[in-house]
């Protein structure tokens, strides 16, 4: 086959990509609400493990997936700082429980202590670090931007 003028000319022309300023924070809620979905999950598969040995964790627990499911609900509907600061403290709060538990043991939890290869303990760890991560920057985005001049 011949590619003459009349095959070229009938060619559509691709667009140019045209790159414009995003708003990450729609995606970042979005994360937000799977993630805290996820943590809640995990919590509830694990919680069968922790009603009868533990009380306390149990507990614990449940507060846990009640928190995700209100938070995560009330990313549906808008975002402020003091929601991205609940959400960094949902992430951070069990992650610090689960290194604490894995490593001096906590009073109502000393049978962990050196388990780091629970495959739920990793996965929770996983989701709650971008939980963290997520939310602090989402608080970044949304800091008051410097003018470069000082207040006098």
């Amino acid at each position: 086959m011949h590619i003459g003028p009349t095959i070229l000319q009938n060619r559509t022309a691709v667009a140019p990509v045209v790159r414009t300023a995003h708003d990450p924070r729609p995606v970042l809620s979005n994360v937000t609400v799977f993630g805290l979905l996820g943590v809640a999950l995990i919590h509830l598969l694990d919680l069968p493990g922790t009603i009868g040995p533990s009380p306390v964790q149990g507990t614990l627990y449940l507060m846990l997936i009640a928190a995700c499911l209100v938070t995560a609900f009330l990313f549906l509907h808008a975002t402020s700082w003091m929601r991205w600061l609940l959400v960094a403290l949902i992430g951070a709060a069990p992650l610090a429980t689960y290194i604490l538990t894995r490593t001096v043991g906590l009073p109502f939890d000393r049978g962990d202590i050196g388990n780091w290869g629970d495959r739920l303990g990793v996965a929770a760890l996983f989701v709650e670090t971008v939980l963290v991560l997520t939310a602090a920057y989402a608080l970044w985005l949304g800091r008051p931007l410097s003018t470069g001049r000082r207040q006098t």
